[in-house]
């Protein structure tokens, strides 16, 4: 079919050709003496020439429509990690499997367009020998299928697995995505072997020197055990903890476990619980932990209306710690900086004298983290406006407050001893109001007044645009340092509540200007990552800088990577680095300026694909049920090419495409062109009028 832009103009282009083809032929007398026939047959050829020509200048187009076929597409995806190998019969997948898959295939060829991959971590072409990805991400897979074949005449997948997966999403909540049965091969064997092993370790990613940090985890036995089994713990070869469990089956004791920060630096631990006699999967017995131990100082400044014994009680708290620098100013006094301070406490600010209106729009503003600490000389309305996470309503009057702990409250723990002191301190002196606290919050404190606990807030936390807050209604702590001196002659427990609320408010807040962000440990085969920022003196980033990073492997050799800037920060990612402990140090220079940060990680060798001895067929079996395929056992593999013949119902499928091209394109058109100049000039020449 031939499209014009401008169809009226084809009239015209008719009317044109046929009118100058009439004056060539009817008025010149040249062409008198010839025959009739002649003369119409010249005339129809200078017509269809100049027709051509005509409408060839109005830019028309071509359009035309092609007819494609395809084929129902069948996706095979092998599993190819090391779980498989963990079945008695091994040598079977290894061998005759590879075989039986070929003979199906083969068979399934003949209807089906195929496509074969094999996975484990990453999707690779065609089928593998090899079972020895060190990781399974079945979900990553059929994300690969997904992409890959969008729009396209899917009519299955099978997947022939085990259906073990340690990374990636529960491949169940991706299996609808495909719009297409899946056929599960169930490789392996689901039998139960006896097991012990350690699962759902939780930890901190770093911890200050000094401090006791939490190490919490489950420990799992598959059956009743008939002796005590040892956990240990151990840092460098040194044990730092031990005791002896009794398991029962399928019941996890969940253990929680303070450690002290003796070392600083990032420090690897190890997590043991005996095996049994014969214990075939020893495997999930040992884990490794990195914690990063700071040492580096948190700066502190508290600032106040007036001077007031809380400051000094708060200031002798947090110095006695040895990560601790602490500042103290009158709030209409200073004048300093405050980006470097990793905490800025606010006692009684703001006040009714409302000095220095500047610095607490520009504290208010910073990413530094704030504790309010309420008090007599406390303006609460101007409180309530600076300020969107807590209002107060007050008429002025003031009482006096227990504080009750929120056994709910779980951002940090206190020890009972701490908590036992708090319990029996004097009351506090707080404002006889109404306290609204947006959630979500995490209040460590309610108000006892008297002996009635309320629902009140007297101390709680929240974070807000990603500012950590606090906030203490009351004022009065000096009260409590003493008071635990005349009970325990230290001042222990006061200081460990209050070192505690300062490290859980600027745990995350590093003042270093040249930080890194990189994982301590890493499975053999996954990817390093390391991310940077770079800061100058005003804490603002700084995005054209030169960052480079040397790694020392254990044989002290040296590699050399350039850190590429990307948005806000400089990364570099590197891949396949052998199993060992690297160290690195990330170097950076800015405007003849150089910082540097060192630091240290390991490649463990992966051991995530001996986690379970036993194959998930029930994962198998939910995502053929849900996808409308069937789940295929060992005695079937031979047939398997048979069944899904039966149970798949796609067809070919037609496609039909539309496109245009210009008509000046299509070669018929000039030859059409070529043969009426070409006649039109061999018969005048015949006549001899050429």
């Amino acid at each position: 079919m031939i499209l014009f832009e401008h169809p009226f103009m084809i009239v015209l282009a008719v009317i044109f050709s046929l009118l100058l083809a009439l004056f060539v032929y009817r008025k010149d007398g040249r062409f008198s003496a010839a025959p009739k026939s002649v003369r119409g047959l010249l005339l129809a050829l200078r017509f269809t020439s100049l027709l051509i020509l005509s409408l060839l200048l109005l830019k028309p187009k071509w359009l035309q429509e092609s007819k494609e076929l395809e084929k129902p597409i069948l996706v095979f995806l092998q599993d190819a990690s090391a779980s498989i190998l963990n079945a008695p019969d091994s040598s079977y997948y290894s061998n005759e499997l590879l075989e039986t898959i070929r003979l199906n295939n083969e068979k399934l060829s003949e209807d089906f367009e195929l496509y074969a991959y094999h996975f484990d971590r990453e999707m690779k072409e065609g089928l593998s020998k090899e079972f020895s990805g060190n990781s399974t991400d079945i979900s990553k897979a059929f994300q690969n299928i997904e992409n890959r074949f969008y729009h396209r005449n899917l009519a299955g997948v099978v997947l022939a697995s085990d259906g073990n997966y340690n990374r990636g999403l529960n491949p169940y909540y991706k299996a609808t995505d495909l719009n297409a049965p899946i056929f599960t091969l169930a490789l392996g064997d689901t039998t139960q072997k006896k097991d012990l092993q350690i699962t759902s370790i939780r930890h901190n990613e770093i911890a200050y020197y000094g401090n006791e940090f939490p190490l919490q985890f489950d420990v799992l036995s598959n059956f009743n055990a008939t002796e005590k089994h040892q956990l240990v713990i151990s840092n460098k070869g040194k044990v730092v903890h031990e005791e002896w469990l009794e398991l029962t089956s399928n019941t996890p004791i969940t253990k929680k476990i303070y450690l002290q920060a003796d070392q600083e630096g990032i420090q690897f631990y190890t997590l043991e619980i005996q095996s049994f006699e014969r214990e075939q999967n020893t495997e999930n017995n040992k884990h490794e932990i990195a914690i990063d131990i700071l040492k580096n100082i948190q700066k502190t400044l508290i600032l106040s209306s007036a001077p007031h014994p809380d400051v000094s009680a708060l200031k002798s708290a947090l110095q006695e710690g040895q990560n601790y620098k602490v500042s103290t100013a009158l709030f209409h006094e200073f004048k300093e900086d405050i980006e470097p301070y990793n905490l800025i406490i606010l006692h009684q600010i703001p006040d009714f004298t409302r000095r220095n209106p500047q610095l607490l729009s520009q504290i208010l503003k910073s990413e530094t983290a704030l504790f309010f600490i309420g008090g007599g000389s406390t303006d609460w309305n101007a409180f309530n406006n600076i300020q969107d996470f807590a209002e107060l309503k007050t008429a002025g009057q003031k009482q006096d407050v227990f504080p009750h702990i929120n056994d709910s409250f779980s951002a940090f723990e206190l020890s009972d001893k701490c908590k036992k002191f708090i319990d029996n301190s004097p009351p506090l002196l707080a404002p006889f109001a109404e306290v609204f606290v947006d959630e979500p919050k995490q209040p460590l404190f309610k108000q006892k007044i008297e002996s009635i606990t309320t629902d009140k807030e007297l101390l709680v936390f929240k974070e807000v645009n990603g500012k950590q807050m606090a906030l203490l209604l009351a004022e009065g702590l000096w009260k409590w340092r003493l008071y635990d001196y005349q009970k325990n002659q230290s001042h222990n427990n006061f200081n460990e509540w209050i070192q505690s609320i300062s490290q859980y408010l600027t745990v995350n807040k590093d003042k270093r200007k040249l930080r890194l962000q990189y994982p301590k440990l890493i499975q053999e085969g996954a990817p390093f990552q390391i991310d940077a920022q770079l800061y100058n003196d005003n804490y603002k980033l700084i995005q054209k800088a030169a960052l480079s990073l040397r790694l020392t492997d254990e044989d002290n050799k040296e590699y050399i990577y350039s850190l590429s800037p990307e948005l806000s920060s400089y990364k570099t990612k590197l891949k396949n680095l052998p199993v060992g402990t690297y160290q690195l140090e990330v170097t950076s220079i800015h405007k003849d300026q150089k910082q540097s940060q060192k630091g240290v990680f390991t490649v463990m060798g992966a051991n995530l694909e001996n986690q379970k001895l036993s194959a998930n067929w029930k994962l198998l079996a939910q995502m053929s049920k849900i996808t409308g395929g069937t789940t295929i056992y060992k005695e079937s593999f031979a047939q398997y090419a048979a069944s899904i013949k039966k149970n798949t119902h796609a067809k070919t499928k037609v496609y039909y495409q539309q496109y245009l091209s210009d008509l000046i394109q299509q070669k018929g058109i000039f030859l059409v062109l070529l043969l009426s100049l070409f006649f039109e000039w061999a018969l005048r020449k015949r006549l001899g009028t050429h």
